[in-house]
């Protein structure tokens, strides 16, 4: 007993708070992988993400005729055209078609057909300032809202443009899962054991509301 009348506790031999800490952070950590890893089957190692369509884009110089889905008969797309040629972006056409459908554009133009399994694409101009085609119209990158799927035509990407969610793959490994973009020959490897179609109630797509995607599930 102190002469304060306090009473003096044993104090950990290993340190104390500084060991509590220690312990809470390892937890953490340990429960994190064990989250992680039970985002997965047990079987499961890894499991891609994929468009169940691509639109066909094809485009005859000669005629300056962009011929989009064909073999996709009855689809409906929003289809847009977009000269990129100028220092502003002109929309020349923004619509729904029901596929296969043609449209005039020219060279230059950019041509791109979306829908919520699917894109299709026929490069055009750069256009530094980029821009972004969703279903729901053409916008500045600047400005563009958060409607996905989404092409972004920007010089950012070495092909002038890109598709958000882009396909992808996610693999468990002894620690954590990571994400990658899809690797077919490591996949190859694997055994795929089950593939259906998925949305944003899955945990990897729920960012991206009203995309549908193939979920492929692997194992080793």
């Amino acid at each position: 007993m102190l002469a304060s009348g306090r009473v003096r506790r044993p104090r950990n031999r290993y340190g104390g708070l500084p060991v509590l800490r220690g312990l809470s952070v390892g937890l953490c950590y340990y429960s994190t992988i064990a989250y992680a890893s039970s985002m997965l089957p047990p079987d499961v190692v890894a499991i891609a993400y994929r468009y169940p369509l691509k639109i066909p884009v094809a485009y005859d110089p000669g005629s300056k005729t962009a011929t989009i889905g064909v073999g996709l008969d009855g689809v409906r797309a929003t289809v847009a055209v977009v000269d990129t040629s100028e220092a502003t972006y002109q929309v020349k056409l923004f619509e729904e078609r029901v596929l296969p459908t043609k449209v005039s554009a020219n060279p230059s133009d950019w041509v791109i057909a979306l829908i919520p399994s699917g894109y299709g694409v026929k490069s055009g101009a750069a256009y530094p300032s980029g821009l972004v085609v969703t279903m729901a119209g053409v916008y500045p990158l600047a400005s563009a809202p958060s409607l996905y799927p989404r092409v972004k035509v920007t010089t950012l990407s070495p092909s002038g443009c890109t598709v958000e969610p882009s396909e992808f793959m996610v693999v468990k490994t002894s620690a954590s899962l990571q994400t990658r973009p899809i690797d077919d020959n490591y996949l190859s490897n694997l055994r795929l054991v089950n593939s259906k179609v998925i949305g944003s109630s899955d945990s990897f797509l729920k960012d991206y509301k009203g995309v549908v995607m193939i979920k492929e599930e692997y194992s080793s």
